[in-house]
């Protein structure tokens, strides 16, 4: 198969934006690939399968993919102590969809969830390795709240360059899980 990528570089971070905004955005883009003749589209930002979705699915007739889905699937399949932690964006942990799905799929599950509002700047600033990334980690993830959970779920496409620094404040025993 051949693949149009399309990166929404003109109005990232989506994780700070309102819900009507991700999914007029979203629409914008989907519009664009269909008109490219696509025959699926996989929507790889959480911000936009959290909020942009359900509208999505109904909007466009041909197949459509989150990135959601299949974390949680994963997780739910990894935990051993039925306690998941979830990092995200601001609008990603706001909108609760992975909660919601969790539990649709497991009422029995612990939940732990962390907005993480300043890694995705500091990622397209090209400060993953900075000291400031570190001090970030540790502000967000050394928490006694995340001592429970035996998998993490990165709810960020952009959280996975981090991953060496945020391994550094979880415990080595946590399962990373990321789209």
């Amino acid at each position: 198969e051949s693949f149009i990528y399309f990166g929404d570089t003109a109005h990232l971070p989506y994780g700070t934006k309102s819900k009507e905004t991700i999914i007029e955005y979203s629409n914008q883009i989907c519009d664009f690939l269909v008109k490219q003749k696509v025959k699926l589209i996989i929507v790889a930002c959480n911000t936009a399968s959290a909020l942009a979705i359900e509208v999505l699915e109904k909007y466009i007739s041909i197949p459509i993919i989150n990135v959601i889905d299949p974390c949680i699937y994963h997780a739910i399949q990894t935990t051993k102590k039925q306690s998941i932690g979830i990092i995200g964006t601001k609008a990603t942990i706001s909108s609760r969809a992975y909660e919601i799905k969790l539990n649709q799929l497991n009422n029995n599950l612990n939940i732990i969830t962390q907005a993480c509002p300043l890694f995705v700047p500091i990622i397209e600033e090209g400060l993953a390795n900075h000291k400031i990334t570190n001090d970030l980690c540790k502000l967000y993830l050394n928490n006694k709240k995340f001592s429970t959970i035996d998998v993490l779920i990165l709810g960020c496409t952009h959280y996975p360059l981090l991953i060496n620094t945020i391994k550094k404040y979880i415990s080595k025993h946590i399962v990373v899980i990321n789209s």
